[in-house]
């Protein structure tokens, strides 16, 4: 077996571990001895990989925060049109439906870490990226941030934002998603 594949084989063994531990003991009471045992490797290998518990969950949620940072930049183009509901044939935005997917891929990582046993920090860095993306979008196709003149900006954007995220959180406690 090659370095490369032996890498990648302990990155998932530790990524398993760390599903399985965070589902049963939660992410602060799980331990590197805990991680080491359940993945069945030696610690000195975990430190290989990373310095401690919390760079490993640094890790996993950089990388989330990365993927859906890149999923929205690279497909937002068609996301924030108007659509005319009247027609009874909504659309799903390309964008949405690749956050489902990449979710979907993700399910159980993504699932213990937004869980009551997870960091409870994933939520608002998910949550800043999504109102810094949406600005963004907002921005070059207003020419500004706001959403409405309607509400306050921060209001509106608590509400898509917390509305998103509480969709993603009820889909995920659901344990079998559709």
């Amino acid at each position: 077996m090659a370095v490369h594949q032996k890498v990648i084989q302990t990155e998932r063994k530790i990524r398993s571990a760390f599903i399985y531990l965070a589902e049963t003991k939660g992410v602060d009471r799980m331990t590197v001895s805990d991680i080491t045992k359940y993945a069945k490797i030696n610690r000195s290998t975990f430190y290989a990989h990373y310095q401690d518990k919390f760079a490993m969950i640094d890790h996993f949620e950089n990388q989330i925060l990365t993927d859906i940072q890149n999923l929205m930049k690279n497909n937002l183009t068609d996301t924030m049109t108007y659509q005319d509901l009247s027609s009874g044939k909504p659309q799903t935005y390309p964008v949405v439906d690749k956050i489902i997917q990449y979710i979907d891929r993700e399910f159980n990582l993504i699932r213990v870490l937004l869980g009551p046993k997870g960091d409870g920090r994933l939520e608002e860095r998910v949550k800043q990226v999504l109102t810094e993306i949406i600005d963004a979008d907002l921005f070059r196709l207003k020419g500004e941030m706001g959403m409405t003149k309607q509400i306050p900006a921060n209001f509106a954007h608590e509400i898509i934002v917390s509305g998103l995220m509480s969709i993603i959180k009820v889909w995920l406690a659901e344990g079998n998603p559709e």
